[in-house]
């Protein structure tokens, strides 16, 4: 607030200041008053405030005002009249102009400027001097026209000559950093002060068309600020030279009158050619810095593309529409070995290697050939073979990519970035040979695998089978028969070894299948703990089930996979625990439907170190308890395996010397109620085959040969003999045979191709079942040309069961 009256004190007393000088200077004289100051003074001030200060500039301008006019004897009426019409100038100027320039003006841009001039300078005095002359003219007489011209003359010289000065001086600070007074400056403005004096010092010659040049050539040297202490300079030396009865204005003769016109007319012209004509400079200057410095810019810029561009270890390469390089980076020398002014043109493409150009040039012209208007493709990364200088071959990375025009956006050649990739490319081709090497020999390890599960379980096969039937003999004596458990225990246990290490392997392969079917899970808890209750009555541990009961009545999951790892688990669990007890806990969550199940043991436990590693192959965290108990340390590997592989978790938790409890969960959706009684019955009932069958089966061991015979025709079957595939079709195709059973891996004709043969040759046996018999068939999905399957080492309940279902199955039509 006290800025804001500060203000206005001192335009009242500026403008009061001014009126007295403007009109009695001139009266002392016998002169009319040749330039009104204070309109201009006001709308400087007003320009140079905010607006909201206005009111109280406009307030203290009229103050000072009325205060001159009645100094100047003005009658109170004619006083506010006139004074109301000069703060009404001033205030019109100052709006025009701001509506053009907004809240800060600068007479050094053109368009300030001009809106200055035009609208402050000339509008303004035009509307309010026409109004104030014919006011004055009516109450006090006289010629109307020249008072109008007289009057507004007055406050146009008075606008432009003031104003702007002012303005100019409020921004002095702003205008001298830009353009600082040099020696050539201030000598310009001096000779345009002699020049002046000069002009209007002698009153013979008519000399007046000397000054504005000069005005000019100061406003070209030092622009705005030049060009407004030029323009105050020049009108006070007339003004006092011309009032002192001097100056080539008094060769005019028509009166004073006319004379102040003329030379109103001569200070208002000059003023409005050099005001702008400094503006212009002044922009004309600022557009030659700022195209000098984007020059300056761009001279930058380019040295640090260039000098990016020299440095990078990649080939920086430009070619245009044609393929013609043009450019390439100093990186070539150390790359290709060759000179970069070597490459240019079609140079380039000579080094390519012959099969690799048309890659090249297919990625080129899918960017080249992109119709106009149309975005791109992205740029497409291609790797090609190239030839340095020294004949080496190396593998070469780019992306060549569409460089376009940044104004017009034509396209104008193609940017590229090659880079050596011989190492990369040199690792990727040994890393794919060591890929196929492993490959090849994972598959002569799997056909390995194969083979020796054929090999080791067909003797088992005759092993165990044998020492069954011969435990079952009633004349053998006790040493006999504890021989005989000694013999079926010892390959019972050659057995699981064979299998952890072939479903291992598979595992790691990614060759096991899972076949998930509704189940009852409690006859899977049944069946696991009824296999494996001798070896846990052996030691007096308890086996029991808890929670089985109480689960879904059938779950959809997979009832071999599941049975597979509750052996291992639990019977880890018997195998390490020598007092108390082993528990199968069996849980259901229905709103997740996943099936979890835990062992837990009262054994020695698992200390936290070890947890970490015990699902890891062969992991074997006490070797004296390996020693005592055996094993391959493949059995928890292979249920983390399946467990996983049924998208499930399994894990353990255990205190060691407090137990440990195992554990999995995985999803398994409910199935369909079932009737328990059904179960028992199926789980009791052995089913046979039909009393009088005949059965053909195809093996290459006699011993397995012996075994199903023996086997089959206790229960009344009649059962023919062929050494491999080739008797086997010769027989099938001979007689008729109720159902085959056939061996997979054989001599001369192996099982499938026999299979495939008697189906094909619609034989008496073409339509009769054929059963796969060989370990085989546990290693993945079974041959459609098979009606069923039994592994070996067989068991007398498989081989009776799957004969059984293969001969009341439906007939196959034959071709």
């Amino acid at each position: 607030m006290a800025a804001t009256l500060l203000t206005a004190l001192g335009v009242a007393f500026g403008f009061a200041f001014l009126a007295y000088v403007c009109v009695e200077i001139p009266r002392s004289y016998n002169h009319v008053t040749p330039i009104w100051l204070s309109n201009g003074f006001l709308a400087a001030c007003l320009l140079s405030s905010p607006s909201r200060r206005w009111p109280a500039l406009i307030v203290g301008a009229t103050l000072g005002a009325l205060t001159a006019g009645a100094h100047a004897g003005d009658s109170p009426l004619i006083n506010v009249i006139l004074v109301s019409l000069n703060i009404a100038e001033g205030t019109l100027a100052a709006y025009a102009v701001r509506r053009v320039t907004g809240p800060s003006i600068d007479l050094g841009r053109p368009r300030d400027m001009l809106a200055f001039v035009l609208l402050g300078g000339f509008m303004a005095p035009a509307i309010a001097g026409t109004l104030a002359s014919s006011i004055h003219t009516a109450l006090r007489g006289g010629d109307l026209f020249q008072n109008i011209t007289g009057w507004v003359l007055n406050d146009i010289l008075g606008m432009l000559t003031i104003g702007p000065c002012l303005l100019v001086f409020f921004k002095a600070g702003l205008y001298l950093r830009e353009r600082p007074l040099t020696r050539d400056g201030v000598l310009s403005i001096i000779i345009c002060c002699l020049m002046t004096v000069v002009v209007f010092a002698q009153g013979k010659y008519p000399l007046l068309f000397l000054v504005p040049p000069v005005m000019l050539f100061v406003a070209w040297r030092q622009e705005v600020l030049g060009a407004a202490l030029s323009a105050v300079l020049v009108a006070a030396i007339a003004l006092v030279l011309t009032i002192a009865g001097r100056g080539p204005i008094h060769l005019i003769l028509s009166g004073t009158g006319t004379q102040s016109t003329v030379l109103q007319l001569f200070l208002a012209v000059s003023i409005f050619v050099s005001l702008p004509v400094a503006a212009f400079q002044r922009q004309r200057r600022a557009i030659l810095a700022n195209v000098e410095e984007a020059r300056a810019e761009a001279e930058r810029s380019e040295a640090r593309y260039r000098l990016l561009a020299e440095s990078a270890l990649d080939i920086i390469a430009h070619s245009d529409l044609h393929g013609q390089m043009n450019y390439m980076s100093p990186a070539a020398r150390t790359i290709l070995g060759y000179e970069p002014e070597e490459l240019l043109g079609t140079e380039y493409l000579k080094i390519l290697h012959d099969d690799d150009r048309a890659v090249i040039r297919r990625v080129v012209e899918l960017q080249r050939d992109c119709p106009q208007g149309v975005a791109a493709p992205p740029a497409e990364t291609v790797e090609y073979r190239a030839f340095r200088q020294d004949g080496r071959m190396i593998w070469l990375e780019s992306r060549p990519t569409l460089a376009c025009d940044p104004v017009t956006g034509a396209p104008t050649g193609i940017t590229d970035i090659i880079r050596d990739v011989t190492a990369r490319k040199t690792l990727e081709l040994d890393l794919r040979a060591a890929r196929a090497e492993a490959e090849t020999a994972a598959a002569v390890k799997g056909e390995f695998l194969a083979n020796m599960s054929h090999e080791l379980r067909t003797p088992l096969t005759a092993v165990i089978g044998f020492a069954n039937l011969l435990a079952d003999e009633p004349a053998l004596s006790q040493r006999g028969k504890r021989y005989v458990d000694r013999i079926t225990t010892g390959g019972r246990t050659l057995l699981a070894t064979i299998n952890d290490i072939l479903d291992f392997s598979r595992l790691e392969q990614g060759r096991i299948t899972l076949d998930p079917r509704t189940v009852a899970i409690t006859g899977v808890v049944s069946e696991v703990l009824e296999m494996l209750a001798p070896d846990a009555a052996a030691k007096a541990l308890v086996l029991r089930s808890v929670g089985d009961d109480t689960a879904p009545p059938e779950l959809f999951i997979d009832p071999e996979r599941v049975r597979q790892v509750l052996l291992n688990l639990i019977g880890n669990a018997v195998k390490f625990t020598e007092v108390g007890e082993v528990r199968l806990e069996t849980d259901y969550d229905i709103q997740t439907g996943r099936l979890r199940m835990s062992v837990t043991d009262t054994g020695p436990g698992v200390a936290a170190a070890d947890q970490a590693l015990i699902f890891a192959r062969f992991a074997q965290i006490d070797e004296a308890l390996n020693r005592e108990h055996g094993g391959t340390g493949l059995g928890l590997a292979i249920s983390r395996g399946l467990i996983e592989l049924m998208g499930g978790d399994i894990g353990v938790e255990s205190t060691l010397g407090q137990g440990a409890r195992f554990w999995f969960e995985i999803p398994a959706q409910t199935g369909p109620s079932h009737d328990a009684a059904d179960d028992e019955v199926e789980e009791t009932e052995l089913p046979l085959p039909p009393p009088g069958v005949r059965v053909l089966v195809v093996d290459d061991n006699a011993g397995n040969r012996e075994l199903v015979r023996s086997v089959l025709e206790a229960v009344g079957v009649h059962v023919a003999e062929a050494v491999d595939g080739e008797e086997g079709v010769a027989a099938a195709a001979a007689d008729a045979f109720d159902a085959i059973l056939m061996d997979l891996r054989m001599p001369r004709l192996d099982g499938v191709s026999a299979a495939q043969r008697i189906r094909a040759e619609a034989g008496p046996s073409a339509s009769s079942p054929i059963i796969a018999f060989s370990a085989d068939v546990r290693s993945g999905p079974l041959d459609p040309v098979f009606d069923g399957a039994t592994p070996k080492p067989l068991t007398v309940a498989s081989l009776l069961s799957t004969l059984s279902d293969a001969l009341t199955g439906s007939p196959r039509e034959t071709a």
